[in-house]
């Protein structure tokens, strides 16, 4: 599953320098391990697949969506040639490379493999004893679908996804889970797209409580930007103090966090302002 927090970011992280040197650098030590593993063994080997996949997120993470897409390809080819075509490492490599054109807005090519594999059938029941990673498969792929409908700004489409998928993962974990609460992440996100504040805010306020227990679970820019996102619904929905306190609270912790000068402090100071 994406990472739905990342939607609650009002700045991108990269603009932090720090941040900045630190993405590259293990762009480059991945690099250097993977080319070591290229000369000793060969691309063909589910170790040098492993390092692509970390280079994937690593590229990702530095919006370097071209080479987001090329190490994906190479993911889904590898895989394929090691495990076959029909089976869940090749469906989720595929799922993988499905998001990377997205990221890399190629939306057609995305919903192409969302279309296909949705068509697959992926969902079977789970039967006692029986591994559930078929079924999650079928709800990551719902989730691909979701993305794309969220690019295009159909958030209707979206909106029933989004809850089929919460809702499964509720049964299947809880509701104290990661995969739940990212769920909620997401299906919250697009409640606030479609201007459905109160709802947006009861899950929103979920997921505060959540991350206030899980403290690695998300970074410090992106709780910062969840408490943005709760003060646009407090605002909203008519509740201007509570609106108030909330952003006086994310301002004072962008400060101590990124200092006055960064981009996140300079976007909370004048959301800030504008109340």
């Amino acid at each position: 599953m994406e990472n739905y927090f990342s939607n609650f970011l009002l700045a991108s992280e990269l603009d932090n320098p720090q941040y900045f040197a630190k993405v590259h650098q293990n762009i480059y030590d991945l690099e250097k391990r993977r080319v070591a593993i290229f000369n000793e063994k060969g691309p063909l080997n589910w170790e040098y697949i492993t390092i692509m996949g970390e280079l994937n997120m690593a590229y990702m993470e530095a919006n370097e969506t071209a080479n987001e897409v090329t190490t994906a390809q190479q993911i889904y080819q590898g895989t394929v040639a090691l495990n076959g075509q029909d089976n869940s490492l090749a469906y989720e490599a595929y799922l993988a490379l499905g998001a990377s054109f997205l990221d890399d807005e190629r939306i057609a090519d995305a919903q192409a493999i969302a279309t296909e594999l949705l068509e697959k059938n992926i969902q079977t029941p789970i039967a006692e004893g029986e591994e559930a990673f078929d079924y999650l498969t079928y709800l990551d792929t719902l989730c691909l679908q979701a993305d794309i409908y969220h690019k295009a700004q159909d958030f209707a489409k979206e909106e029933p996804i989004r809850i089929k998928v919460m809702e499964a993962y509720r049964q299947l974990f809880s509701d104290v889970n990661d995969q739940t609460i990212m769920a909620r992440a997401a299906l919250a996100t697009c409640l606030e797209k479609s201007k459905q504040y109160a709802k947006a805010l009861d899950h929103y306020i979920v997921i505060r409580a959540y991350l206030d227990a899980e403290k690695d679970l998300a970074t410090d820019a992106e709780r910062i930007g969840l408490m943005a996102h709760i003060a646009h619904c407090y605002k909203k929905i008519g509740q201007v103090e509570n609106s108030k306190v909330t952003l006086q609270w994310a301002l004072q912790e962008s400060i101590s966090l990124f200092g006055h000068d960064s981009t996140l402090t300079v976007k909370m100071r004048a959301l800030a302002g504008k109340l």
